[in-house]
């Protein structure tokens, strides 16, 4: 796994904030609930003295036989009663 991988949370971040960056109040159709599966690789890096689970989205497109397979992440957003 390269040095490009970013700790899991900013990743986590980064989609949430685009998912809530596409609501508007002008919307005719507005989703109730998201769910997202996203390929991940993973691992656990010391990152300034302190173990990082790092987990991003693959780095490249295409795989050889080389690579290992990405793992699997599945996240659903739900809107809660009484909101919007």
């Amino acid at each position: 796994m390269s040095n490009w991988h970013r700790p899991l949370s900013e990743m986590l971040i980064d989609v949430f904030d685009a998912v809530v960056a596409v609501r508007s109040d002008h919307a005719r159709v507005s989703a109730r609930s998201i769910e997202m599966h996203l390929p991940l690789e993973v691992s656990l890096r010391d990152v300034d003295g302190e173990p990082t689970f790092i987990g991003d989205v693959p780095v490249w497109r295409w795989r050889t036989a080389f690579d290992a397979e990405p793992g699997r992440m599945s996240i659903t957003w739900q809107a809660e009663a009484g909101g919007r």
